[in-house]
């Protein structure tokens, strides 16, 4: 009787998951975590038990802030995290946003032209106090299309942003169809989809936006920022200390008080690895951003976001929480400055010879994991390689979720 009690139990919940499986195509942010739970059972990897994720801002670490606390900016922090700030100074999140005005992103497209072919034709770049804007001389003659923020760093690869008005005096966005690559130092196609003829005269410079993809954009490279119109006010450039910390007045008082402040926000005792695959994922992306389709099928352009492939692997799932993205990633330092071998030492901590409880690697105990379980992924039109953080075997044939 027992048994046929469990087998019915059992038939229930792989039902209901069944129900809601197909009954909802997509998640809110609360539950990405639970979403990647049901790909990795397809995978065939169990499913620990997930708690429910707080959304950046409202957790409690947050909500304890003070309403009245301030941003004081990146340098207010110096005075008592030197190394944080020195790394964080070289590292790509702090040039992630910039006006046109400056001299740096100016010097990117100044002077050069890039045929985009019909039916765009040929952008020529021009600079003066306001910043950068461009012409296409064959389509509108001298007619400047400004474009006064770019997206990106000069490190890596520079995409210019406009906001305007429609016909409803709503703000929208055009991407630029064409961005500067730190590789080659050349101007070259953004990676966009959009093979449609133009319609309007801002179609022809870019790919337009608009609702929270627009908001998005800015967001995900801005510490603070706030759409108004054609422009961006109380504009915080790059994603700074207090992107991720929130805003840093009363935390600053308190240090400048005390010989021995509290904890602030992240680091707490309460700060947990959900929360921080959470705050990560915020502009990393997470797994509610994506299809289901893309989830099972898993393609390569699924490697530029991290977290999902992470919250798919084994070893997240078998880590009861311990494997979190500063596991691996000081999120202050820049990873070119990270020797490979700490990487590797990292894997080895939790795959060790020593621990019979642990699981070693039949191929090579010692070395070798990162470009066996985690190989960089070069994808079309980026020239940039992103590591897949999906941890698992990989064939030559394409991965089977």
């Amino acid at each position: 009787m027992r048994r046929l009690a469990l087998s019915i139990a059992i038939l229930w919940c792989v039902t209901s998951a069944t129900v809601n499986w197909w009954l909802e195509p997509r998640m809110t942010s609360n539950h990405a975590i639970a979403q990647v739970s049901s790909s990795v059972v397809l995978a065939g990897e169990k499913n620990g038990d997930s708690q429910s994720i707080q959304p950046p801002g409202t957790s409690e670490s947050s909500s304890n802030r003070s309403p009245q606390a301030s941003y004081v900016g990146r340098d207010a922090c110096r005075e008592c995290h030197t190394e944080n700030h020195t790394w964080h100074t070289d590292h790509g999140h702090h040039k992630t946003f910039a006006t046109t005005d400056d001299p740096n992103i100016i010097r990117l497209f100044e002077g050069r032209s890039y045929d985009s072919r019909e039916p765009y034709g040929t952008f020529t770049y021009h600079a003066d106090d306001k910043g950068l804007f461009a012409r296409i001389p064959e389509k509108f003659g001298d007619r400047p299309f400004r474009l006064p923020y770019a997206l990106g760093s000069p490190e890596g690869a520079v995409t210019l942003l406009s906001l305007l008005p429609d016909e409803k005096q709503n703000t929208f966005a055009i991407e630029h169809r064409v961005s500067w690559f730190h590789d080659g130092d050349e101007l070259r196609p953004t990676p966009q989809e959009d093979d449609r003829n133009p319609k309007t005269a801002a179609d022809f410079f870019g790919l337009r936006h608009d609702g929270r993809v627009m908001e998005k954009c800015v967001y995900c490279h801005t510490t603070r920022g706030t759409i108004e119109g054609e422009t961006i006010v109380d504009l915080i450039s790059g994603v700074n200390c207090e992107k991720c910390h929130g805003p840093g007045s009363e935390h600053v008082r308190l240090a400048r008080s005390s010989k021995t402040p509290p904890k602030y926000s992240i680091g707490r005792d309460d700060w947990d690895t959900e929360s921080e695959i959470q705050l990560c994922g915020d502009c990393h992306r997470l797994p509610v951003t994506v299809s289901r389709s893309q989830l099972r099928e898993y393609p390569d352009e699924l490697t530029r976001f991290q977290p999902i492939g992470l919250l798919r692997s084994r070893c997240f799932v078998e880590s009861e929480g311990e494997l979190r993205c500063t596991t691996c990633h000081n999120p202050h330092q820049t990873i070119k400055t990270v020797p490979a071998r700490e990487h590797i030492e990292n894997c080895i901590g939790c795959h060790q010879e020593s621990n019979p409880s642990h699981t070693l690697c039949p191929v090579n105990t010692s070395d070798g994991c990162i470009d066996c379980h985690m190989p960089a992924r070069e994808l079309p039109g980026l020239s940039v390689s992103f590591h897949d953080h999906w941890i698992r075997v990989h064939s030559s044939e394409s991965p089977s979720p």
